[in-house]
């Protein structure tokens, strides 16, 4: 009887510790959530004020009859779910083929420093001719509706929402822009600034979306007509304006801020420490016991990133630095977030160098514009060319009694693309 006694006061004792820790648990963690809410908002701003900036909208007829005009051309635009686990949707092979052949050409293009404009391959000229109906139709719908918007609920969880398939658009755009290489080298610059507004508008459903996979998408793009732009003859004045639209720090911070504030809300923590709801028994009681501690972990996550998108925010325009490498030992938290910042921190630095791409472009322009208005002579000086927004850089401009221009950036910047096989921008233009 005794030791029975025993056994059963020891059960009671281990239960009650138990239901003590788990509720003095959730509520120690629910007091660390509290107090993360309240400096975010200090920081950033209530979380439904930001979310209001970004309502619901969904799949306009423009996007819809985009996805069918693709369809002809071999193209996916269908959007895409998220899922965990889900493996990629197959891409025809004409897609593929015709995918590399115009990124290899347009790269080459964009990647000089030389006003120059090759003639595309024979694959890509054929199948920009057999598909010129469609193109055409392609760039009439984008031009003359509204741009397509592809579904947005920022209520869904993450990993079920379907978002625009930024891959599908990016071949697409570059199908595009080489379509306006090859006008401007036939000498038909009417139908290079239509096909460069086209691929203006349709970046508009990508940009405009809180998205961190968008954006990055968006700013692809955006390099590829900042620097087709540099090469093709285009209304200057139009282009010089819009390109002062595009600084997408502000979009890329309230992504990052959305990703960072939903993803530590109280249910993500399961999400992140758990496979799946069908565990057995123990390993669920295993995860109830462990719950108010990595709850706890993701409220220190979530206090790293929201530190380090205020220093981001504060940041001037910079070169990307190498990263340190990821902590050996330290807290969970401290791990998880060495894993993510460097990725964020990547991407303000796609930002930064699409800031100098674009001020290179936006001169260059400025400085055709100015030609047309002198004779169709470069301007012996431009004031104020010689600006930047970058910290102690300038730019050099140059007109040369042989008929020549040239600009050039006064120092070297790191690529912040050297994971992808990107190549940067030049940071210098020579007139022919």
């Amino acid at each position: 009887m005794k030791l029975r006694h025993v056994a059963v006061l020891s059960i009671s004792a281990a239960f009650l510790a138990t239901c003590v820790w788990i509720m003095g648990g959730d509520a120690w963690a629910a007091r660390r959530e509290g107090r993360s809410e309240f400096a975010w908002t200090a920081a950033f701003g209530r979380l439904e004020d930001l979310k209001r900036k970004y309502p619901k909208i969904e799949t306009n007829e423009t996007a819809k009859r985009l996805e069918e005009l693709a369809k002809a051309l071999g193209f996916d635009l269908a959007p895409v779910v998220r899922t965990a686990g889900a493996a990629p949707r197959p891409r025809p092979p004409a897609e593929e083929r015709t995918a590399q052949t115009t990124s290899d050409y347009i790269s080459a293009q964009i990647c000089r420093s030389e006003a120059s404009i090759d003639a595309p391959p024979e694959e890509l000229t054929r199948f920009l001719e057999e598909k010129r109906g469609t193109l055409e139709g392609i760039e009439s719908l984008v031009i003359a509706g509204p741009p397509p918007m592809w579904s947005f609920d920022i209520s869904r969880p993450e990993r079920d929402a379907p978002v625009p398939n930024g891959l599908g658009q990016l071949r697409l755009q570059r199908i595009l822009l080489a379509r306006a290489l090859s006008a401007a080298l036939g000498g038909r610059g009417d139908a290079a600034a239509r096909s460069l507004e086209a691929s203006w508008n349709l970046n508009e459903s990508l940009r405009t979306r809180p998205e961190t996979l968008s954006l990055l998408f968006a700013m692809a793009i955006a390099r590829l007509q900042v620097g087709i732009l540099r090469e093709v003859s285009v209304d200057e004045r139009l282009w010089r304006q819009r390109l002062t639209t595009l600084d997408p720090r502000r979009s890329l911070l309230d992504a990052h801020v959305l990703d960072a504030r939903l993803n530590s809300s109280r249910n993500w923590w399961r999400d992140f420490f758990r496979n799946d709801g069908h565990s057995p028994w123990y390993k669920r009681a295993r995860d109830l016991l462990a719950s108010p501690m990595e709850r706890v972990v993701m409220v220190e996550y979530s206090n790293l990133m929201r530190d380090e998108l205020s220093r981001l925010r504060g940041s001037a325009l910079s070169d990307p630095l190498p990263e340190p490498p990821t902590p050996a030992r330290g807290s969970a938290a401290q791990i998880i977030a060495s894993i993510w910042m460097p990725y964020i921190r990547n991407s303000f630095a796609r930002v930064d160098r699409l800031v100098v791409d674009v001020e290179l472009t936006s001169k260059i322009l400025e400085a055709k514009q100015l030609r047309k208005e002198n004779g169709m002579r470069w301007p012996a000086a431009i004031p104020g060319i010689e600006t930047s927004r970058f910290p102690g850089a300038s730019w050099r401009y140059e007109a040369t009694p042989d008929g020549r221009m040239s600009i050039a950036f006064s120092r070297e910047l790191a690529s912040p693309y050297a994971q992808t096989g990107m190549k940067p921008l030049p940071l210098r233009f020579s007139s022919n």
